[in-house]
């Protein structure tokens, strides 16, 4: 960016005034500055004022710094670890209070072949009289 507007101003200035002097021609739907068969003259000037020139540039310039601004600190912001949520425990399971099953026992598939037939149940243990 330019430290100086006055500089950059003046730059600018000097850099329209060769280009206001260009023809601009409209062949079909398109612009160019090369006349072309069927092509019409464009009137192109910049009527604008000195002053409203200034203040275009001004606020470019002023649109440029906010935006850089604007990256840096969105940057930083990137940069940034993500915080993680955890969501709070609604259930009691989840909470550590296990409950305990009933009943579980595991069991191997059946080999191929091999009738189908029902778990054993567990035997059980006969009571002894004292």
């Amino acid at each position: 960016m330019y430290k100086k507007p006055s500089l950059f101003v003046l730059l600018a200035a000097a850099w329209l005034v060769p280009a206001a002097a260009q023809n601009i021609y409209r062949c079909g739907d398109s612009y160019s500055q090369q006349p072309c068969p069927g092509g019409t003259v464009v009137e192109a000037q910049d009527e604008r004022s000195a002053a409203q020139r200034s203040q275009t540039t001004l606020a470019a310039q002023r649109d440029a710094k906010t935006a850089d601004a604007m990256e840096k600190a969105r940057l930083k912001e990137e940069a940034k670890p993500v915080q993680a949520y955890i969501p709070p425990a609604k259930d009691e399971a989840a909470a550590g209070k296990l409950k305990k099953l009933a009943h579980f026992k595991a069991a191997a598939p059946k080999k191929p072949g091999a009738a189908p037939g029902k778990l054993k149940k567990p035997k059980a243990k006969a009571k002894t009289a004292v």
